[in-house]
C-alpha cells in the first residue's frame, strides 16, 4: 500500500497561529506538528508520500528530511485546486512511475487521531476491500449530532470484516445537515462522519476519472512525468472536490466505520473542547493563566506570557507575537470572515508570520527599520544556505548556539558560539551547519535595502538559481 498525505489548506480557521504561509498541519499545537504525527502514524503502512502545493514545498521537504523519507515522494500541485484534481494528479504520476496497480490510501495532513491502533486496523481492512475494486472510505463514529461534517450512509451489507471492524456497502454521501437531520442521522446507526480518508486502487480511480470527469482527466494526462508543463495544464483544471466529482456518482464503494479518536481540529472551539475533555491531549500553549472570578476560558500562547483574566467567562484568547484573537466560545467559526476582512485591508498579518521557513531551516525578523534589519536564523543539521551575495546590504553574524562553517569569498572559516563575522556588501558567502544540533545565529543587516529579492545565488542545494 502507498499511504499519501494530502497537505493543502489555507491556514485561516486557526488564525493567528495558522496562516497561509504556515498552515495548520505545520503548527506544533501538541507534542509535534499535525504533519509529523500523520507521517509517524502512516509509516507502518508503507512508503509515505506527500501531495501538497508548490508553495508548501520547503515546509514539506523539511518534514521529509526529519523522518528520513524519499524527497521524490513529495508530489507538488502547482496551485491548490481542491481534492479531485489533486488525487487525479497523484494517480497520473504514480501510473507514470509504473505504480498503476498499487493500492493507495489518501489521508489529510492536519487531523487528530488519538487511537492509532484502531486507525491502522481500519486502514488495513479498507485496503483488503479496495483490492476487490471498491473505493473505500473511513467513517467516523459520530459522538453527537454534528452539523459541521458531511455524513456517509451505509447499508447493512458487509463487504469484509476484521476483528471488531466491518466494511459496509455505501448507500450515499450526505451534505452537512441541519441539527434536526443530524439527530436523525445519529439515531439511525447507519450514518458516519466523512473524515476525507480514501483507500483505492490507482487503476480503478483512473477509470472513474475517465468515466465521470473526462475533461479533467484529459488535462491531467497532458502533464509530463517531470511536471515541467504542470502549471499551464493544471491552471485549466476545474476546482472540485473528490466527493462531488467521483464519490457521489460511484456505486462500487464501501465504508469502514470506526471510533479512532478523530477530530479535524477545525476551529478554536474544537481546540478548547479537546483540552477540556482529554487529559492526555495537552496543547503546547506557553501561557501562564491567572483567573480572578473567571471561568470556562481557553487561552493559547505561542510564547511565554502571563495572562490575567478578570470577571470574564467563555472566552477564547489566542496570542502570537504580532496578533491577538479574542472570541466568545461558540463563535470561532467566524475567524475565517475576520481573516478575509484583514486581507481586504491589506494587512500582512492575515496571511504571514514574522518568521519564514526555508528548505535549510528558517528565520524570524526581530527588527525591521529603514536603516537596519535584524533576524534570528536557524539552520538544520547538515544544511547550508546558498552561495550568494547582496548588492545593497552588508551583514554581521553572531553565533549563539551550535557550530557553523562560513565560506567567504572561497575562504572557509569556523564559527562557534559567541564568535562573529562581517559579510561585506557584494561578498560571496554561505554558512553551513556541520553539527548534529541546530545552528542559531543573529544577523544584523545594514545598507540601503533589505528585501529578500536582493540575493544573487551562485550555488544552491535547492535549485533556486535563476537563469
Amino acid at each position: 500500500m502507498i499511504p499519501v498525505i494530502l497537505s493543502g489548506g489555507s491556514g485561516t480557521r486557526l488564525w493567528p497561529v495558522s496562516r497561509a504561509s504556515y498552515p495548520k498541519q505545520f503548527c506544533e499545537f501538541y507534542d509535534r506538528s499535525f504533519l509529523d504525527n500523520t507521517i509517524q502514524r502512516l509509516k507502518g503502512l508503507g512508503e509515505v508520500h506527500i501531495l501538497t502545493t508548490q508553495a508548501m514545498d520547503s515546509l514539506s521537504q523539511r518534514a521529509v528530511t526529519r523522518h528520513g523519507l524519499a524527497h521524490n515522494n513529495v508530489i507538488l500541485e502547482p496551485m491548490g485546486k481542491n481534492t479531485a484534481p489533486a488525487i487525479a494528479l497523484l494517480c497520473h504520476i504514480l501510473n507514470l512511475r509504473g505504480q498503476g496497480k498499487e493500492i493507495v490510501g489518501v489521508f489529510p495532513a492536519d487531523h487528530l487521531v488519538a487511537e492509532d491502533a484502531v486507525f491502522t486496523d481500519a486502514v488495513k481492512l479498507a485496503e483488503q476491500v479496495a483490492a476487490h475494486g471498491f473505493v473505500t472510505t473511513l467513517g467516523v463514529q459520530p459522538h453527537g449530532p454534528a452539523t459541521g461534517y458531511g455524513y456517509i450512509e451505509v447499508t447493512d451489507e458487509a463487504l469484509g470484516a476484521s476483528g471488531n471492524l466491518k466494511a459496509f456497502q455505501v448507500k450515499g454521501f450526505r451534505e452537512k445537515p441541519n441539527l434536526q437531520m443530524a439527530k436523525q442521522y445519529v439515531a439511525s446507526g447507519h450514518h458516519f462522519w466523512n473524515a476525507g480518508m480514501f483507500v483505492f486502487g490507482v487503476g480503478q480511480m483512473i477509470e472513474h476519472f475517465r468515466e465521470f470527469q473526462p475533461a479533467l482527466w484529459d488535462k491531467i494526462t497532458q502533464i509530463d512525468g517531470e511536471m515541467k508543463n504542470a502549471r499551464y495544464n493544471y491552471a485549466l483544471v476545474e476546482s472540485i472536490s473528490l466527493d462531488y466529482a467521483i464519490m457521489e456518482k460511484l456505486r462500487q464503494q464501501s465504508c469502514v466505520p470506526c471510533d479512532m479518536g478523530w477530530s479535524d481540529v477545525g476551529s478554536w472551539d474544537e481546540m478548547a473542547r479537546i483540552a477540556e475533555e482529554s487529559n492526555e491531549m495537552h496543547s503546547r500553549s506557553l501561557a501562564q493563566v491567572f483567573n480572578q472570578d473567571s471561568e470556562n476560558n481557553y487561552v493559547f500562547s505561542v510564547q511565554s506570557k502571563v495572562v490575567g483574566l478578570v470577571d470574564v467567562t467563555d472566552l477564547i484568547v489566542v496570542d502570537t507575537p504580532d496578533a491577538l484573537l479574542l472570541a466568545n466560545k461558540g463563535s470561532s467559526q467566524k475567524v475565517k470572515e475576520l481573516v478575509d476582512a484583514m486581507k481586504e485591508a491589506g494587512l500582512p498579518e492575515a496571511t504571514a508570520h514574522p518568521f519564514e521557513t526555508r528548505p535549510w531551516g528558517g528565520f524570524e525578523v526581530l527588527a525591521d527599520e529603514d536603516f537596519f534589519k535584524t533576524k534570528k536564523i536557524t539552520i538544520d543539521p547538515g544544511a547550508q544556505l546558498s552561495y550568494q551575495s547582496h548588492k545593497k546590504r552588508a551583514e554581521h553574524w553572531v553565533v549563539v548556539s551550535g557550530q557553523g562553517e562560513v565560506t567567504l569569498n572561497e575562504k572557509k572559516i569556523a564559527l562557534l558560539p559567541n564568535q562573529s563575522i562581517d559579510i561585506p556588501m557584494g561578498a560571496k558567502h554561505r554558512i553551513r551547519n556541520p553539527g548534529k544540533d541546530p545552528l542559531i545565529f543573529v544577523e544584523v543587516q545594514t545598507g540601503s535595502y533589505f528585501g529578500e529579492d536582493d540575493i544573487v545565488r551562485y550555488l544552491d542545494d535547492y535549485n533556486r538559481i535563476q537563469t
